[in-house]
């Protein structure tokens, strides 16, 4: 069961991680609860084929499950 700190949390893992929202700012739980990717995001769309989907202000990019940048859109 995950523990009730989040604001909000996806319904479903996708690849082992799901999007969780913490202090309005979304990251990244896995199936424990434990925030492995830091709410840093404004959004953030679940996993799929490695990447996922995450905007900063108006900054969009895919990052992959280190929490690393593979593609930023230059905005």
């Amino acid at each position: 069961m995950i523990p009730p700190q989040f604001d909000y949390f996806g319904l479903s893992f996708s690849e082992g991680l799901a999007p969780a929202k913490l202090d309005g700012k979304w990251g990244y739980i896995d199936p424990t609860g434990t925030l492995v990717i830091q709410a840093q995001y404004d959004m953030a769309h679940p996993f799929h084929g490695n990447l996922a989907s995450v905007q900063i202000g108006k900054k969009y990019g895919y990052i992959d499950k280190t929490a690393k940048y593979i593609w930023e859109s230059s905005q």
